[in-house]
């Protein structure tokens, strides 16, 4: 429990008032929960999401990404930014790494940021809002997946380290079975099926980060979850005809 709430006061903005010492051991061990944190940010995306039989639907699904940014604080799209900011200056291994550092965010940065939530909120107005529920669960599962396949592309420690060292195939086959479980429990088999692909864009996503930078970062984990999310939700739409 103490593993799962670290994760919860790190991931999200929710008020934990607990207040408990926590050491390096219980962040190695809070991992695997990364699929229920997303579950809980799902919960609250459809609880805000409801608000629909009350105002627009186009309002409604505003709402609830700009409630997504608040409850996560924005950690994942920063890591959004600073990967595409390095990616995309077309810079050699060490060279991207020093730009995914710098704290400015610059134009590419910027344009991953409006096209990774003008996507959310464009495919969520023609979806279920009930997929709401789902998707935080994907992105930080598909986090771990890309991970898992990975090594940490940094020599300094930190959180990042942390997390790409210890998100190993164990806890990578954890996250997938639980995300699977969650799926059926909310939807059917169908669905759970069709995240197959999702799963596989995000091993995707490692090894092209793996080529390009020689591994993950705190700032790639965040991208792979932001960018698995937006993918899930494109092929929800894709399929809505057949998995709704």
């Amino acid at each position: 429990m103490k593993s799962f709430l670290l994760m919860i006061t790190f991931l999200t903005r929710l008020p934990i008032k607990v207040k408990l010492k926590f050491t390096e051991r219980d962040f190695i061990k809070g991992i695997k929960y990364l699929p229920i944190v997303g579950l809980v940010i799902g919960i609250l995306l459809w609880a805000v999401s409801q608000i629909n039989h009350l105002i627009d639907r186009a309002v409604t699904v505003l709402f609830v990404w700009m409630f997504y940014i608040w409850i996560t604080g924005g950690l994942h799209i920063d890591g959004l930014a600073d990967s595409f900011d390095g990616i995309f200056s077309n810079r050699n291994k060490e060279k991207i790494l020093d730009i995914m550092k710098d704290s400015r965010i610059g134009t590419f940065g910027v344009i991953g940021i409006i096209f990774v939530i003008l996507l959310n909120i464009v495919l969520s107005y023609f979806i279920d809002f009930k997929v709401l529920l789902i998707i935080p669960v994907l992105g930080r599962s598909c986090g771990i997946l890309s991970c898992a396949i990975n090594t940490y592309a940094r020599k300094d420690k930190g959180m990042g380290k942390t997390f790409v060292e210890y998100s190993n195939f164990k806890n990578a086959i954890f996250v997938i079975l639980i995300t699977i479980i969650i799926t059926i429990m909310f939807f059917d088999y169908m669905l759970a099926f069709s995240e197959i692909l999702i799963f596989l864009y995000a091993l995707l996503l490692g090894i092209y980060f793996k080529k390009k930078i020689g591994g993950m970062t705190g700032d790639t984990i965040g991208a792979v979850i932001e960018l698995s999310q937006t993918f899930s939700l494109l092929l929800f739409y894709l399929l809505r005809g057949l998995i709704f």
